[in-house]
């Protein structure tokens, strides 16, 4: 949410996607990474002042050339006049480099060598992927609506995502059967309970941990049978809190899972997954204390198959930093 200011100023998209090649990367990874691309990181962020020391972070706006020299770096993507004048010292330093290293191809990029794989992502072969989203949400006469939020960017919706692998999504494949019940993969099941049932709208909180997950119970039913297609209706409840006892429990979400599925024969694939979670939700962690809203409030986290295949939604969850949890939360 710090960086909301900076890159909705039209001066900075305008110049960020006329003279740069914008790039995202996830520090937590590239900090950590061992092969090409982890050490063209490390060799820029080290002539800038967030050098890493002992494994802290080294976020931040870097701007770069293609043979890896610092131009300029400041980590202040909260502040779009600060923004705009690093990208026009960069752009200005840009242009008095020689054409030998300006140009382009001038610059010739080495192999890309073997991806350290504990630090890459990528969704799992044949399964499958789902957009998560977050809002504070709230009731005016008698209808839910959007919330309001001290802190800014705080009443906008989150965005994550939700990994199943390929044995997970067949597994919800249903029987053309009328009225057959059946249940979600208990990995999913605890997968969307600790990563997906969280308020990250004001930042990066902490996940609910095995022993917060105080109940969780999703099914599917199916509901319509045609040769063409078969509708799938998904339904459930989930209790997430600090302690057992929820009267002096200081973080806690209790909701309830509503969600339409439409499985189709011929393409053998899900077209439709569409699903919402809305409950009372109190509590913050660390990162997410600024904004936070008083007593229990209304929360909703929605579900989605993304609309057309994007680079940007084969972006990995934030809790698959923790990639064997995330498979297999306990």
């Amino acid at each position: 949410m710090g960086r909301v200011s900076a890159f909705a100023d039209p001066e900075i998209i305008k110049l960020a996607s006329e003279k740069f090649i914008p790039v995202t990367v996830d520090d937590w990874y590239q900090r950590r990474r061992q092969d090409a691309e982890g050490r063209f990181f490390i060799k820029v962020a080290n002539q800038g002042p967030r050098k890493g020391q002992g494994g802290s972070t080294r976020q931040g706006i870097y701007c770069l050339t293609a043979d890896g020299e610092l131009l300029a770096f400041k980590n202040a993507g909260n502040s779009a006049e600060v923004t705009r004048e690093q990208l026009n010292l960069a752009l200005a330093k840009f242009k008095k480099l020689p054409d030998s290293r300006r140009l382009p191809g001038a610059v010739a990029i080495e192999s890309f060598g073997k991806p350290d794989a504990n630090y890459v992502r990528t969704p799992p072969a044949n399964g499958l992927i789902l957009r998560v989203h977050g809002r504070i949400l709230d009731k005016k006469d008698g209808e839910v609506c959007k919330a309001d939020c001290d802190f800014p960017g705080g009443d906008r919706a989150s965005r994550d995502f939700l990994w199943l692998t390929a044995n997970e999504s067949k597994a919800l494949i249903p029987k053309p059967e009328l009225g057959y019940s059946y249940s979600l993969p208990t990995a999913v099941t605890k997968r969307i309970a600790r990563f997906c049932l969280i308020d990250n709208t004001r930042g990066e909180p902490e996940f609910w941990k095995g022993t917060d997950v105080r109940k969780a119970d999703f099914s599917l039913k199916v509901t319509s049978v045609t040769p063409e297609k078969i509708e799938v209706s998904l339904m459930g409840k989930a209790l997430l809190a600090d302690e057992e006892d929820l009267a002096v429990a200081k973080r806690g979400y209790d909701c309830s899972l509503m969600g339409r599925l439409t499985y189709d024969t011929a393409k053998a694939k899900f077209t439709r997954f569409d699903a919402v979670a809305v409950g009372d939700h109190w509590g913050a962690t660390t990162y997410t204390q600024k904004g936070v809203r008083p007593g229990r409030t209304l929360y909703g986290v929605a579900f989605g198959l993304p609309l057309i295949e994007r680079p940007g939604d084969r972006v990995s969850p934030q809790a698959a930093r923790e990639w064997n949890e995330y498979l297999r939360p306990n």
